[in-house]
């Protein structure tokens, strides 16, 4: 079964058209899916499949990336600093 895009990826990609996508294998059946803006803006998704990925990140008309190789998604995603801004965005542990 291939994946619909959350609402909360929809809205980032719909208010931040130049938002792109960084897919990592991250268990044995466990794919995640970062969407991230320019801004450091980030929603995160965790698939069964790279398929269902890919559908997502198709249906949002998003560019893909396969983990972290291209340098300027690790400065997005470092962009803000989560920590030691108040009210920032926060990663799980």
């Amino acid at each position: 079964m291939i994946a619909r895009a959350p609402g909360r990826l929809r809205d980032l990609a719909k208010m931040h058209p130049e938002a792109e996508a960084v897919l990592q294998h991250v268990g044995r059946d466990t794919w995640d899916l970062l969407v991230i803006d320019v801004g450091g803006t980030w929603e995160r998704e965790v698939l069964p499949s790279e398929e269902a990925a890919e559908a997502i990140c198709q249906e949002l008309g998003l560019r893909m990336h396969r983990g972290w190789d291209d340098p300027r998604m690790a400065r997005r995603m470092g962009s803000r600093d989560h920590w030691n801004r108040p009210g920032g965005q926060r990663r799980a542990l």
